[in-house]
């Protein structure tokens, strides 16, 4: 049994010029518009019982709300005290045992599948699933590490103390069986991702993570709530179901992102191409998805481990989010056919279907991410890049000394995402 939980009660410190002592969830986000009301017609959909939890002083949205949705499956519930997004969740009602909750954040803005993120936490048998993402600003965020099973298995609550984390944040949906409650103590204060999420954890329950690229904005400050009302007529918002396709700017890493010695060894992702950074933003901005997709051979030959690539990516992410971008996704192939190298790992060595010029990479985000390839670009220095690309059906930019008959040229990224975007 599902049962929908949203969470308004909070007191909206950070945007209290524009709150005045109301809901967040009742900011207007267009002229008749509010926050809720982009909420609830996405979630009534699911035909499930919706529980609001409220502060008891937000009298106006109750009334809002009661007029505006006279509808049976909507249950307004007060809390007379204020301690907490996980202490608010024992005013759910007694016999929540066998539900689970699929508890939203009165905040957020989304344009998101929620039937899919049940049937994945069904799948995995999930007695708590977090949805997350990368985001623009990972440093006020709580993170999360997962694995390839989607499993949890380190949890960043902020602030941070240590800055190079993985960008991958709490986007403010979950989904909580309702025996987990009983770790919840109502007499103490006790935030739901803070205090539960990280309590649970901590007690070896298993915990998933399902990572998506659709849009889901935490209005949290004045300055994405401007962003917000801006993307609603953009691409960005309403393209961003997993259900609608939506395009990429597809990047190839060494000597796109970063210099590249052409050395045949490992390349020092920290030396980065100037503007390279600064180019995954106007990216996100403008609708497109943000994807790396990179050939790294070095792991096959024995020059680093798989582990020193993880965390040269983590690092990457961190640098791009400290100029307001970030990476949908990243994919890598750490095959090399051929044999040799002193220190070279044996079962690496094989020509893999995603090692560029092949384009198992482009399929394996087209998968995950649903991608109008005929609407992307890639960003390549490397012929292989080029044959990767044309195979995919993507349109080419080649920069640096690379030129391919009949694509454009562009010296670097910026000029590359400049001359992209000039529109």
């Amino acid at each position: 049994m599902i049962s929908l939980v949203i969470l308004v009660g909070g007191k909206g410190t950070r945007v209290k010029k524009i709150t005045k002592g109301f809901s967040k969830a009742e900011i207007l986000i267009t002229k008749n518009n509010k926050i809720i009301d982009y909420q609830l017609k996405s979630l009534i959909k699911l035909k499930k019982k919706i529980f609001i939890i409220s502060n008891k002083n937000f009298k106006g949205f109750r009334d809002y709300v009661n007029k505006k949705y006279s509808n049976s499956i909507i249950s307004i519930i007060d809390e007379v005290e204020q301690k907490g997004t996980a202490s608010a969740l024992k005013n759910l009602p007694e016999n929540n045992k066998n539900v689970d909750y699929l508890i939203v954040f009165g905040d957020l803005l989304f344009n998101f599948n929620f039937n899919k993120f049940l049937k994945f936490h069904k799948k995995k048998k999930s007695k708590l699933s977090l949805v997350v993402h990368p985001n623009s600003h990972p440093y006020d965020s709580d993170c999360v590490e997962i694995n390839d099973n989607s499993e949890v298995i380190n949890f960043y609550k902020k602030p941070h103390k240590k800055k190079i984390l993985p960008n991958m944040s709490l986007a403010g949906i979950f989904l909580v069986n309702g025996k987990l409650l009983k770790f919840i103590n109502q007499n103490k204060k006790q935030d739901f991702t803070k205090d539960f999420i990280y309590k649970i954890f901590k007690k070896k329950y298993k915990v998933y993570g399902y990572k998506t690229r659709e849009y889901i904005k935490d209005l949290g400050t004045i300055d994405r709530i401007k962003e917000a009302k801006k993307d609603l007529k953009t691409q960005k918002y309403l393209k961003g179901n997993i259900d609608c396709k939506i395009p990429a700017i597809f990047l190839d890493r060494d000597g796109v992102i970063n210099f590249d010695k052409n050395d045949g060894k490992y390349q020092n992702c920290k030396n980065f191409i100037p503007g390279s950074l600064q180019s995954i933003k106007k990216i996100n901005k403008k609708g497109f998805l943000a994807i790396i997709l990179t050939n790294q051979p070095a792991v096959a030959k024995g020059y680093i481990s798989l582990n020193r690539l993880k965390k040269d990516f983590t690092y990457l992410t961190n640098k791009v989010s400290e100029f307001g971008g970030y990476f949908d996704d990243i994919f890598y192939c750490i095959h090399h056919p051929k044999k040799g190298f002193k220190n070279e790992i044996k079962n690496l060595k094989k020509n893999c279907i995603n090692r560029k010029p092949n384009n198992g990479m482009f399929l394996s985000a087209n998968k995950i991410h649903n991608i109008d390839f005929s609407r992307s670009y890639m960003i390549g220095d490397r012929f292989s890049d080029f044959l990767a690309s044309k195979k995919t059906g993507v349109k080419f930019i080649s920069v640096g000394e690379l030129e391919v008959k009949g694509c454009t040229n562009k010296k670097n990224l910026k000029d590359a995402i400049n001359y992209l975007l000039r529109k």
